[in-house]
């Protein structure tokens, strides 16, 4: 459907004497909508800000049984002199709308038409998903499957993990510590709460009273902490205390740098010690874990960015081998993300890897981070990524879209290290 519809959709427009006509669906798996054919707009394309999800007109299009019309008086339209219909295209629930302007009045061979190739659409959309159960996802990143074999004493660190309830994980930055937390809490306690915190207060009573809230908060769950060598004295003994008296009933992780050199009291090292697991770098793993590893993240990024129909050549392979990952999975992905979305081919090779090479922190951080800071950029990054996977990156109607300028958007493309 995605390779026939476009050309379809500029037939029957072109048919009816349509001035410009756009099919918008839900992407697969997704709570999100992306343009799948239009015709009329030109290179820089039209956005129809009235249709923006949990408006009134948007409501009113998703229940409505029969086409909507919209008067080019009342609403901002593509056309100077048009009206539009948009009628609900429709699969066991709503999964877009077709729109179309046109000058005058509709006929009816039109309106039953386009009714019929909407209904047409929400057939074929329902036959190709597919009608089998998923069984239920324990792991955070398929491709850390690969890399765990090679984490050493992680069988045992598990088994100690039940009884203990503590693990600390140890390993240079973006090495994958919180994805193996999150992996052994889930495969452990699938649905319990899995709570990140990113950073402390300095004051100890305020840091006393958070503790107990975070421990109402994840319950028979789990709390994590990040970067505990930056602890000062008064918040190891804190945490320490906390953790031997406090009767907490759920687990605990403690996610540090492999070089933490801080001074650190005798309790927190025991701590720390009592149950630990250390990761390796990524240009450490064997040459075929690692390929294997780029495959997994490459296939995973293409789905999510609707461009599964993208390879990766040998070459690009060959040059996300050799480099060195001095921010190991998160400079991994980010460059295999920055090719996937520079990419204006089927293939990614090795000058769409090269394009932002330097820029980091592309990925959108997990949503159970405690940091405002890092969630408004997540933010920004999520909703300029889905601008850029609908509109092929043309940035003159993903300004329009999200509402700001052009060049207000390359500036945030390029401090999020989108371009």
């Amino acid at each position: 459907m995605e390779t026939i519809l476009p050309s379809l959709w500029a037939e029957l427009c072109t048919e009816f004497g349509l001035a410009s006509g756009v099919v918008v669906l839900k992407a697969e798996d997704e709570d999100s909508f992306y343009e799948s054919a239009s015709f009329g707009y030109g290179e820089d394309g039209f956005y129809y800000s009235f249709l923006n999800r949990g408006s009134a007109e948007w409501e009113t299009l998703m229940t409505s049984r029969e086409p909507v019309f919209f008067s080019g008086k009342e609403f901002p339209l593509f056309g100077k002199t048009t009206n539009a219909m948009s009628i609900r295209i429709v699969a066991k629930e709503s999964i877009g709308f077709l729109l179309v302007e046109f000058e005058g009045e509709t006929s009816f061979p039109m309106f039953a038409l386009l009714s019929l190739f909407a209904d047409k659409i929400g057939k074929e959309w329902s036959g190709n998903q597919p009608q089998m159960v998923r069984p239920e996802q324990k792991d955070s990143d398929e491709s850390y499957l690969q890399f765990r074999e090679k984490i050493p004493n992680l069988d045992a660190a598990i088994q100690r993990f039940g009884s203990e309830k503590l693990v600390s994980i140890f390993g240079a930055p973006g090495s994958g510590k919180k994805s193996l937390a999150k992996w052994i809490h889930l495969n452990k306690y699938s649905g319990a709460p899995f709570l990140v915190v990113e950073s402390v207060p300095d004051h100890f009573g305020k840091f006393e009273k958070a503790l107990q809230e975070w421990g109402i908060e994840s319950n028979y769950g789990s709390l994590v902490f990040t970067n505990p060598e930056h602890f000062s004295l008064g918040q190891q003994q804190i945490l320490a205390d906390w953790w031997a008296k406090s009767g907490y009933k759920g687990n605990l992780f403690l996610l540090g740098d492999s070089n933490g050199s801080g001074e650190v009291l005798p309790e927190f090292l025991q701590l720390l010690q009592k149950n630990p697991v250390y990761l390796p770098a990524l240009n450490h793993l064997p040459k075929p874990t690692f390929s294997n590893i780029i495959q997994s993240i490459f296939q995973k990024l293409c789905h999510e960015q609707n461009r599964s129909d993208l390879t990766l050549s040998q070459a690009g392979e060959a040059e996300l081998l050799n480099r060195i990952y001095k921010e190991n999975f998160v400079e991994l992905r980010s460059s295999i993300l920055s090719g996937i979305l520079t990419c204006r081919t089927k293939i990614v090779d090795v000058p769409d890897l090269l394009v932002g090479r330097n820029r980091m922190d592309i990925e959108i951080p997990d949503a159970e981070d405690l940091d405002l800071r890092r969630g408004i950029e997540a933010l920004e990054r999520q909703k300029i990524l889905l601008a850029m996977r609908i509109f092929s990156g043309n940035q003159i109607r993903m300004a329009k879209a999200l509402g700001i300028s052009r060049g207000s958007l390359q500036y945030k493309m390029k401090q999020l290290g989108l371009m």
